[in-house]
């Protein structure tokens, strides 16, 4: 048992539980497995190196909103997109109104509630190294004496982001899981009755074929190719695909008005969310060894549950961002694009490493947020994170071209409701009004900013794919993660999300896989 490269594996392999995908789900999973008698079978299609490879799954997009290459939103290998170039570590629990069935909401609610969900986040905080930080409170008022609706909502930074890494030692020294890299699945192959899975249909990257065998089986390869994979085997199956794929989500992002404060005071507040200020001290904490019990915390700009539900509204938060004198905004949205850019050119390069410019193409701009001077503050800009509100027409679909192996590869449509953009617009009116009557400034908007919604951006977090309900009429896995008419295959990650709450899936998809862990062992046992 070990860490060992697939081309070593026999053509058969047996194992009582097989997991693909060596991600957050994967990885939480197989390590409550460590010292179990049960013996499990991880696979990964990428490698070991901490390097993250690109995932050419997708060909690219089939009408809806414009989207990132498909290849650059996921990354393969052990840890998966908690690698370099991935995951940053920010880490809260879905909110309590998230996990309930809002009227205003289509398609909303999940089938259990937060306190049930509370023990397995308790578990995800020490898998991910979240110190004492205690994320399950209410809202705080940022200025409790002048307005009871500007509040924060609280993001906590772990110390053990890179998961890969985290669990390497422990599975290479396991006398249970055994982990094959560069391991890619072709299908999952039923077995005759089509109401179990046999076997996993593998190639090593030499393009030889093996089986693995198990007696339960779980997909936790992330939420695009958790569909696909699931897609790909119902149609050598010959079955419907039912809601497969359907009800894609993300979280839409938008960079939306500047905020002015009325005084020094009120500026003073809102440079303490600057959330690059808290992840620097945190990096170099890191760096240095120090540990802080009470972790590091920063915080976003929101609206209490109570005006959500008051005004019908979606989930919500805004980071905010300060604005120097002498900076200009078109450079900074140009300088944040070309650090996008650079990322995925490293991604696709499988390089590693991290974006950076040059100091011969310094500006004022690029200085001002390396630097972040506070003396030079003149306002700050809000980017919004809003809960996309599950939308059927939202989609992955195999698509007519195929991978290297002859298998379709997926198209995405992503789409969002209108609800959605209207949810936003609210929210952003109703900071502008609270602002204004309150006396702690402005939030000014231009025109060209509000013309940003029939353009979002995206943020990497897909959801939904598989989405979780008790019905299969609603939903693709049960309140276990179980395959509807499938005994024993299960989905991990956040592709069985019914509602997206308002940012950072993370934490949520490490204590599922720490509740589907427990299920999986009362299985297989």
């Amino acid at each position: 048992m070990g860490i060992e490269s697939a081309s070593s594996a026999p053509a058969e392999l047996s194992f009582d539980l097989c997991i693909v995908g060596a991600g957050a789900s994967g990885l939480t999973i197989a390590s409550n497995f460590l010292k179990r008698s049960l013996s499990v079978c991880v696979l990964e299609s990428g490698g070991v190196d901490g390097q993250g490879q690109p995932n050419f799954s997708g060909d690219g997009h089939d009408g809806g909103l414009p989207y990132a290459s498909l290849a650059t939103t996921r990354l393969k290998g052990l840890g998966g997109s908690t690698q370099q170039l991935g995951w940053g570590g920010f880490c809260k629990p879905l909110d309590r109104q998230d996990f309930v069935e809002r009227t205003w909401v289509g398609n909303s609610g999940w089938p259990f509630d937060l306190e049930h969900l509370g023990p397995y986040y308790e578990r995800a905080c020490q898998t991910l190294g979240l110190g004492d930080v205690s994320l399950l409170g209410e809202r705080q008022r940022l200025f409790p004496a002048q307005s009871p609706i500007i509040a924060t909502d609280s993001v906590g930074l772990c110390n053990n982001r890179r998961l890969g890494r985290h669990f390497r030692e422990p599975v290479k020294s396991s006398t249970s899981v055994d982990l094959f890299f560069d391991a890619t699945v072709l299908s999952l192959e039923f077995a005759p009755g089509q109401s179990t899975i046999a076997a996993a249909l593998c190639i090593d990257r030499h393009g030889r074929t093996f089986r693995v065998s198990a007696r339960a089986f779980v997909i936790a390869a992330g939420g695009i190719e958790n569909a696909r994979l699931l897609m790909i085997s119902n149609l050598a199956a010959q079955r419907e695909p039912g809601l497969v794929g359907r009800y894609f989500m993300d979280h839409p992002r938008f960079t939306i008005g500047t905020l002015f404060p009325s005084n020094k005071y009120v500026q003073r507040v809102f440079a303490r969310l600057d959330r690059v200020r808290v992840t620097r001290r945190h990096r170099m904490a890191r760096t240095l060894g120090w540990r802080d019990a009470g972790g590091y915390v920063v915080n976003g700009l929101t609206l209490p549950f109570e005006i959500h539900a008051k005004e019908a509204l979606l989930n919500y938060r805004a980071w905010v961002e300060p604005c120097f004198l002498g900076q200009s905004q078109r450079a900074y949205d140009d300088y944040r694009l070309s650090l996008l850019n650079a990322r995925d050119r490293l991604i696709l390069s499988g390089r590693g490493g991290f974006p950076s410019i040059s100091p011969k193409h310094m500006t004022w701009t690029s200085g001002m947020h390396l630097l972040r001077p506070p003396s030079l503050v003149r306002g700050f800009r809000l980017h919004h994170f809003i809960e996309p509100e599950p939308c059927f027409e939202s989609r992955l679909a195999l698509s007519d071209k195929k991978d290297r192996y002859g298998l379709p590869l997926v198209s995405l449509s992503w789409h969002l409701s209108g609800s959605t953009l209207d949810s936003l617009k609210r929210t952003i009116a109703i900071l502008q009004n609270e602002m204004r009557v309150s006396g702690l400034g402005e939030l000014l908007v231009t025109q060209e900013e509000w013309d940003v919604l029939q353009n979002p951006m995206w943020t990497w977090h897909h959801m939904g794919t598989t989405r979780m309900h008790d019905h299969p009429a609603r939903g693709v896995v049960d309140r276990n993660c179980r395959v509807h008419g499938v005994s024993n295959l299960f989905v991990a990650g956040s592709s069985v999300f019914p509602t997206a709450g308002n940012d950072t899936p993370t934490l949520t998809i490490v204590a599922l896989a720490h509740r589907l862990s427990d299920h999986l062992n009362e299985f297989a046992s």
